[in-house]
């Protein structure tokens, strides 16, 4: 059997003959690598969940750590460095061996088989730690570098955010949380504060208003504060960081901010008397037949971090998009249906033109396509219309995704094209 080699032209956006894609830059030297993984014959044994509704545990008491520990961690890096090189790409893929994290047991695992493979994919210089593309339902390509495998788990940032946003659809179409509720009512430490007032549905789709400045590269911004109550030394977690943000008159429009999501995840866990993970374990994980026990990290509060702690492996991401390919119901249905597009586009985001934002999922009119996004390169490209789930872990130098958003969306065409040509 021939196997097909495409790929993406840069300057034409146009297929050739190495695939340059699905990545953080164009590589300025090509190597083909096509590696072809199976699903893995063993897998780890699910954990109990170790927590009950109500107060988080203590830090002394907080889950037991899997294998990832199992390695010792690089000379010279530390709480203020890990997310930069060159201890990004060991740091992500290792995150329970120097923080704190709860355990999402594996679901009933759905089978991922082998289908006509698609080659070519040029990892050189392009900072991808793993990709895969599964079409109809079958894995025609799977490669890993820096030290991936099929059965390691890499940190996603805020793809969790498009996981909480689904769970919230989830739990709004069971009748478990009214979207018209304010944060106050279901959080009563956050009356008065600078996101009290705003209600779910605001909050999902981010049209809440309220000012927070994440830029990333401004070591002055509130997100670099606020993180440090993630994975630093801020006390109390992202309850006391929430709290403490300053209130201000609120904005009007679409805004893209970390805390947003912090804020939805306490209202879901109120709203239930569930913590996220037991949540998350029951309405996603386990239904999407995830084969491998997930870790989520846990906030210096206790609690696991609704904006950026879920830790997965990559075949475990692509069961999710696979998932949600067949979900249907009134939760895919509102997701699917997008957000406000004119507040999208008076936003500012110009990497992302034609989409709109629903429930933390980036979607994508044009392409008919919904996107997890999560900061240094992390992707869940999930197209209905095509049967097409692509997901890509990284650990690229620059934090925001917006230099790469049109390499990527040049590369995604790309694939779902000569698929649907074979």
């Amino acid at each position: 059997m021939q196997r097909r080699r495409l790929g993406i032209d840069p300057r034409l956006g146009q297929p050739h003959d190495v695939v340059q894609c699905l990545c953080g830059a164009v590589p300025t030297v090509c190597i083909a690598v096509a590696h072809r993984r199976r699903e893995p014959q063993a897998r780890l044994p699910a954990r109990r969940l170790g927590c009950l509704p109500g107060a988080p545990p203590p830090r002394a008491r907080r889950d037991a750590r899997l294998s990832d520990d199992r390695v010792t961690r690089p000379a010279g890096m530390t709480a203020a460095n890990w997310r930069a090189h060159p201890y990004a790409p060991w740091a992500f893929r290792n995150v329970a061996a120097f923080l704190p994290v709860a355990t999402v047991p594996a679901g009933r695992a759905t089978p991922l088989p082998d289908g006509r493979p698609l080659d070519g994919v040029d990892l050189a210089g392009t900072h991808v730690d793993g990709l895969i593309v599964v079409h109809r339902g079958a894995v025609v390509q799977e490669t890993y570098a820096e030290g991936m495998t099929a059965a390691t788990r890499h940190l996603c940032f805020s793809v969790t955010k498009s996981l909480v946003g689904l769970l919230a659809e989830l739990l709004i179409a069971d009748g478990a949380i009214d979207p018209a509720a304010t944060a106050d009512t279901l959080v009563p430490e956050l009356a008065g504060t600078a996101f009290g007032g705003a209600t779910l549905r605001a909050l999902l789709d981010m049209v809440d208003g309220v000012p927070f400045d994440e830029t990333y590269a401004d070591d002055s911004a509130q997100i670099h504060h606020y993180s440090k109550h993630f994975w630093g030394d801020g006390e109390g977690g992202v309850l006391a960081a929430l709290q403490a943000l300053p209130s201000a008159a609120p904005g009007a429009g679409f805004a893209y901010r970390t805390a947003v999501s912090d804020v939805v995840g306490l209202m879901l866990e109120r709203s239930t008397n569930q913590p996220l993970e037991v949540l998350v374990a029951r309405h996603i994980w386990g239904p999407a037949g995830a084969a491998d026990d997930a870790h989520w990290v846990r906030d210096t509060g206790g609690r696991v971090i609704a904006s950026a702690g879920f830790a997965c492996t990559l075949r475990d991401l692509a069961r999710v998009g696979v998932w949600l390919l067949g979900l249907g119901g009134p939760a895919a249905a509102s997701i699917a249906r997008g957000g406000d597009r004119a507040a999208f586009a008076a936003s500012g985001q110009c990497t992302r033109p034609g989409y709109s934002y629903r429930s933390h999922w980036w979607i994508d009119h044009a392409a008919g396509a919904w996107n997890a996004l999560g900061v240094f390169g992390q992707r869940l490209h999930v197209v209905p219309d095509a049967d097409l789930v692509i997901a890509r872990f990284g650990s690229h130098p620059v934090a925001s995704n917006v230099g790469t958003d049109a390499l990527h969306a040049r590369a995604f065409a790309a694939v779902r094209a000569a698929l649907e040509a074979q």
